[in-house]
């Protein structure tokens, strides 16, 4: 019996012992285990912050490609840049990309023509990470297979009005952005030791404005309303001038001619006329009111948005919406302001503007107001009040127009089409 007791006691004894020594195992091995996964953890992070950085950087390096291409597209001294349809310039419609290598750096394009548009520049102080970015020009289909990456005229796939690819209207333009270690300098990028790092495709458009108006006139709406006061859609109040010079006043495709209250002055060669041509968005810009959208340099829904005291000298704004003009928000500007509504320029707001304001809507203009250019209001006018104590006036300037033409009318990127569709390690 004594035997028994003495067996169990041990067993106890040994069962405890066993159970310390598992909980001092589990122990050492939570010690170990858990700074070793922290670490794990901590390399996963900044072994992808990394690659994030990488790819943000090939990302950059391919955008500045396509700003590079833009800009070469804007400075080529025959505007549109094209081949013409049948191509008569180049074998091919597509030839009229065609980046030059000049030991001149000012009018080196490219290092490499085979490909198209070649750059390459140092990225870190150690000097062995470089940025490359390729745009490829577009080889002559006939002797070498289509490259859809490649700068391609889509004139015809864009506009469609009769226009065709080798008028040089619309451009597609693709980047590819390279980070790479440059181990030998001897051999090209992606010829070891060489190590491409980090690698990104970016692609945009590019579209030609127009600016053509219906016919030369300081004011344009699409109808003049019935012959009542009440329903004229053109009125001229005390202090309102609209001044056509040599040119016409006001133009209006149809209905009655303007409203004029007592005080008002309109000229022009003649003051008003009928003109053919319906004043409609793809009429004056030749392209569709969300093209031009994407294309404009402040996209607002008011006024408000807008950074009123810093817009540059020339650009194109555009307000979804309703505008609304002000003393605190006032407009002084110049290039093209599209409102896709009503346009309202309050009394004592002090509006100067220069260029073409298009108004898909009513207008409606206190004083005081100079507006230099032309204005398009589709749907009407109001122009002055019956209290005004300045003058609301609206000048029509061929001069001014031309240079909206030649700053803002060039080459410009679509940017709701920007894309970054590759981008990998």
């Amino acid at each position: 019996m004594g035997r028994l007791m003495n067996y169990r006691g041990n067993k106890k004894m040994n069962t405890s012992g066993s159970a310390l020594v598992i909980v001092i195992v589990l122990v050492f091995a939570v010690m170990i285990l858990v700074p070793l996964g922290a670490n794990l953890i901590y390399e996963s992070f900044r072994d992808s912050k990394r690659q994030l950085d990488s790819l943000v950087q090939s990302e950059n390096v391919a955008r500045a490609g396509l700003v590079d291409a833009v800009a070469w597209f804007k400075k080529q001294s025959s505007q549109p840049v094209k081949t013409n349809y049948p191509p008569t310039i180049h074998g091919w419609v597509d030839g009229a990309f065609d980046p030059r290598y000049s030991t001149d750096p000012v009018h080196c394009d490219t290092t490499d023509e085979s490909v198209g548009m070649v750059q390459e520049y140092q990225l870190s102080e150690a000097g062995n990470r470089w940025a490359r970015y390729e745009v490829k020009r577009q080889t002559n289909p006939a002797v070498s297979p289509w490259d859809a990456g490649a700068v391609h005229d889509i004139t015809a796939q864009r506009l469609f009005s009769g226009e065709n690819n080798g008028e040089g209207l619309a451009w597609y333009i693709e980047s590819t952005g390279y980070v790479y270690r440059k181990l030998d300098p001897n051999v090209a990028y992606n010829v070891t030791p060489n190590q491409i790092v980090s690698k990104t495709k970016v692609s945009t458009e590019i579209r030609r404005l127009s600016l053509n108006l219906p016919a030369q006139c300081a004011v344009i709406v699409n109808n003049g309303g019935g012959s009542a006061e009440a329903d004229r859609k053109i009125k001229i109040q005390l202090n309102g001038r609209v001044v056509g010079g040599n040119n016409i006043g006001i133009g209006r495709n149809s209905g009655y001619e303007p409203y004029i209250y007592t005080g008002s002055t309109v000229t022009g060669n003649p003051r008003w006329q009928v003109v053919s041509d319906t004043p409609s968005v793809s009429y004056v810009f030749g392209v569709s009111t969300s093209e031009l959208k994407g294309l404009s340099d402040f996209l607002v829904t008011s006024v408000p948005q807008l950074p009123i005291n810093s817009l540059p000298d020339m650009a194109i704004i555009y307000v979804d919406g309703n505008a609304v003009f002000t003393s605190t928000c006032a407009l002084r500007s110049s290039g093209i302001l599209f409102v896709h509504g009503d346009l309202t320029i309050a009394d004592n707001s002090n509006c100067l503007f220069s260029g073409l304001i298009y108004v898909t809507g009513t207008a409606t203009i206190y004083d005081p107001a100079l507006i230099s250019g032309c204005l398009i209001a589709y749907t009407g006018l109001n122009l002055a009040r019956s209290s005004s104590t300045d003058v609301a006036e609206i000048d029509y300037d061929a001069s001014i127009l031309n240079s909206v033409r030649q700053q803002l009318c060039q080459y410009r990127e679509n940017k709701s089409v920007y894309h970054v569709f590759t981008g990998y390690r």
